[in-house]
């Protein structure tokens, strides 16, 4: 390795990077079409990859629903983090004469044909793929619930990604796959977004992998941006108290089709800037809060299968999540509820929480959720009152 090379991955680890890899640009020759990074930069030769791990702690405490803000919050921090890495080897390619390219981290997509927005978007295509090029890059491999899982961390990683023209020497490859395919991850997604036993080929910088097949983009956009949080057996959920009618069609057109109507309701979506609008912005923006409920099939996949078999057992018997009269998200092992709001989904609740906040008389005015959303189902519930 040269100079050149051992210096860029200097900046990305003083800037917090963990791992760092460098892949050719043939590498990605034979990738699915994000995984092509002439799209952002056209005079592309090399691709820099960098990956931050997250804490295990905050992690634990997420899954096993004693504390969601700490994972937002680092997730936020990590984010950051990542885009001062590009903004780092940008500046130092541009000063040696390249021409460079930091991928934005995330929420960018490639345009759709007939989608004015992300809210009509169905596909997700993002504009470059942080896991393919990390697999180009010797970090990590796709496993089977095609996260990326590297040696040391498992899934447990954030990406980055550098484009240049820079004509660097490439890391080896990662020769074997950590995933054991131990399948976990199919059984911690409350939409069972990845199949136990449907495979698909997916080929990157000459490696073939086997991964599971999945069902379309909308329905992990469900789930993982909150819109439905239960579990189908109805004993545990993710952070989200949101839910919609279960299960989920398997037709596609039908299943794209909600999901444009729930992003379409959903209040976030109507706001005049929000992580999909500019997600650099919303990185930076102390006031911002990052809404992260789920994401279980990365979170519990670490590099030891006894520790990802404890993260299961965490999300499992962690109970089910309900939104508070004071706007806090809970974990309860209580039965719950669920009420209508103007969002098209329901809404979880405890019945004897909102008794006593409606027998105080609580002023609409003051109700605030953590989130948009929330702040409108509180104010939904408590002007029309519980039902029976």
């Amino acid at each position: 390795m040269g100079q050149m090379e051992n210096h860029i991955k200097n900046i990305a680890k003083e800037s917090g990077a963990a791992l760092v890899g460098i892949a050719s640009r043939e590498r990605l020759r034979d990738a699915p079409p994000s995984g092509n990074p002439d799209y952002l930069l056209p005079s592309t030769r090399s691709v820099i990859s960098f990956a931050i791990p997250l804490d295990r702690k905050i992690i634990r405490d997420f899954l096993s629903k004693k504390d969601w803000l700490s994972h937002c919050n680092e997730r936020k921090r990590t984010v950051q983090l990542l885009y001062g890495t590009n903004d780092c080897l940008v500046d130092f390619l541009k000063s040696e004469g390249f021409e460079a390219r930091g991928v934005d981290i995330n929420n960018v997509y490639r345009p759709e044909p007939g989608a004015g927005d992300v809210t009509e978007m169905t596909e997700f295509i993002p504009d470059f793929s942080h896991r393919y090029g990390a697999v180009a890059a010797g970090i990590g491999r796709l496993g089977w619930s095609g996260n990326v899982l590297t040696p040391e961390y498992g899934a447990l990683v954030e990406l980055g990604t550098v484009l240049t023209s820079a004509e660097l020497e490439a890391d080896p490859l990662l020769s074997e796959n950590p995933c054991a395919r131990c399948k976990l991850c199919t059984a911690v997604c409350p939409v069972e977004m990845i199949s136990k036993k449907k495979t698909i080929t997916v080929r990157v910088a000459g490696i073939t992998e086997e991964i599971a097949q999945k069902r379309p983009n909308t329905c992990c956009w469900i789930g993982c941006t909150g819109y439905h949080g239960l579990a189908p057996d109805r004993k545990w959920s993710n952070w989200s108290p949101y839910r919609v009618d279960y299960p989920l069609t398997q037709d596609k057109s039908k299943l794209d089709a909600l999901n444009i109507r729930l992003q379409k309701a959903d209040p976030q979506m109507h706001l005049e800037q929000n992580s999909f609008t500019d997600y650099r912005e919303a990185a930076f923006n102390p006031d911002w809060f990052f809404n992260i409920v789920c994401g279980n099939c990365r979170s519990v996949c670490w590099e030891k299968r006894e520790d990802s078999e404890e993260n299961r057992r965490l999300i499992v018997n962690s109970g089910i999540v309900a939104l508070n009269p004071d706007g806090k998200h809970i974990a309860t092992s209580d039965e719950v509820m669920e009420v209508d709001t103007p969002c098209i989904v329901r809404v979880a609740v405890l019945r004897k929480e909102y008794e006593k906040a409606l027998v105080s008389k609580k002023a609409v005015s003051t109700i605030q959720g953590i989130t948009p959303m929330d702040t409108e189902a509180l104010s939904y519930v408590f002007e029309r009152g519980i039902k029976a």
